[in-house]
């Protein structure tokens, strides 16, 4: 009888230390919101071209702990929350999804009225091992060469057509860290991106610009730089920037 009652105890002191410990909550990445509250954005940053960009956006922002992103009616939407990813409440539309801060391998693709979420990778369809040639066993036929020529292509593009350079509008800066390049203009009280986007538009040197904290839960800082924000060099420890070239739209 004893051990019998000894035991009991045993199990309900387990059951309530069970109790006392939280459980881990998952991350919701890419999920159509499903929460029931009343919750409205924090912000809906504009030049948001990509899933990552709005997420740069979140990052950004102290407040923010999830996101929402999609594609409706052929306009980009990113919506930035206070809230976790699973109380955003439901949108307009199901091409709108969800994630939290925290996710990682948030889609990096320009949504189109096919792809509106941007999830899709377009990777290219086929039965080979890596999915690039045309159905199983067949071989892509080699271009002529001309004969006597002495000379390949190798690819080459013709003379005189440059390829068109994509602004970068949205995202963290990715240029190399070992690039010594420093901004031209910190212009004082900037606390948005939209005035701090207005400010490099009315420098005639300022080529991109990037948002956000020097420092971890620092004040909000606008910095200007003569180089395409492709050449600006990334984040260092503790920082939080958002960069987008000056051709970006508002």
């Amino acid at each position: 009888m004893h051990s019998y009652t000894s035991t009991i105890l045993l199990a309900s002191g387990l059951l309530s230390l069970a109790s006392a410990v939280p459980l881990q909550v998952r991350s919701t990445c890419g999920s159509v919101p499903a929460g029931t509250g009343a919750q409205t954005p924090l912000s809906q940053p504009t030049g948001i071209t990509t899933a990552n960009a709005c997420q740069a956006s979140c990052e950004a922002t102290n407040s923010c702990l999830s996101f929402v992103f999609g594609m409706v009616n052929n306009d980009v939407e990113c919506m930035l929350f206070s809230v976790a990813a699973a109380n955003v409440p439901a949108q307009s539309s199901q091409d709108l999804i969800v994630f939290d801060k925290a996710c990682t391998d948030v889609p990096k693709v320009v949504p189109t009225t096919s792809n509106p979420t941007g999830a899709n990778t377009g990777s290219t369809s086929g039965t080979g091992a890596t999915g690039s040639t045309p159905g199983t066993g067949a071989t892509t036929p080699k271009p002529a060469t001309n004969a006597g020529s002495g000379s390949t292509n190798n690819g080459a593009k013709p003379a005189g057509h440059k390829l068109a350079v994509r602004s970068q509008c949205g995202g963290a800066p990715t240029g190399p860290s070992n690039n010594k390049v420093s901004p031209i203009s910190t212009p004082a009280n900037v606390n948005t991106m939209a005035a701090c986007q207005a400010a490099c538009k009315k420098n005639t040197s300022c080529k991109s610009f990037e948002f956000g904290t020097a420092a971890a839960n620092g004040a909000k800082v606008c910095h200007m730089f003569s180089v395409a924000a492709a050449q600006v060099p990334a984040p260092a420890q503790g920082q939080s920037f958002v960069v987008y070239d000056a051709a970006c739209s508002a």
